[in-house]
């Protein structure tokens, strides 16, 4: 389930480059997630898209907030250069790992929406990038977040997980930034 509208390319790079954090878009794959502003309660609403430099290379659903279990949110609007490596998510899964500090909130609320309300952080906490799913080889695509996301970027849908961790696997690290839904 996907909430968050559609953009063209040339409206998503035109406000990722926007952004104050922006230092030019990376010449490798790259990952563009966009936060619904809807925000519904357990449920993939927002969507990640690929490029590669300033080209548009595939787009699918995800969720870019906590999931019922979940207490962190990496804040939107802010560029995350060289944030992941492909690795095992919690040496299980292949992932994209959190490699340096993103900015965050903590939301310990349990009313179902994203709420951050602590000071803004800096470290490494464990946000990955990550699938719904720990068998690669699903056809699966999860409607549910359950507790697949504690401030993750998790995408439902497992094949196009699986063939955008096939791009991020030829370089060594890569780069994330989240947008609010503008």
């Amino acid at each position: 389930m996907t909430n968050v509208k559609s953009y063209t390319d040339k409206e998503i790079l035109d406000r990722c480059a926007s952004l104050p954090s922006f230092k030019g878009f990376p010449t490798t794959y790259w990952a563009c997630a966009i936060r619904s502003t809807e925000d519904a309660n357990d449920q993939f609403d927002d969507k990640v898209y690929l490029f590669c430099g300033e080209k548009f290379v595939m787009v699918t659903s995800c969720t870019t907030n906590k999931g019922n279990k979940g207490t962190g949110v990496v804040c939107a609007d802010e560029w995350n250069y060289g944030c992941y490596q492909v690795g095992l998510h919690k040496g299980k899964t292949l992932a994209g790992v959190q490699r340096v500090g993103m900015a965050y909130q903590r939301d310990f609320s349990v009313d179902g929406k994203t709420n951050p309300t602590t000071e803004i952080m800096h470290d490494i906490r464990g946000f990955n990038f990550h699938s719904a799913s720990h068998d690669l080889k699903s056809k699966l695509v999860k409607t549910n977040i359950g507790g697949w996301s504690e401030g993750c970027i998790v995408m439902n849908d497992i094949p196009k997980f699986v063939r955008i961790m096939e791009y991020f696997k030829t370089q060594k690290v890569f780069s994330l930034v989240i947008l609010n839904e503008f």
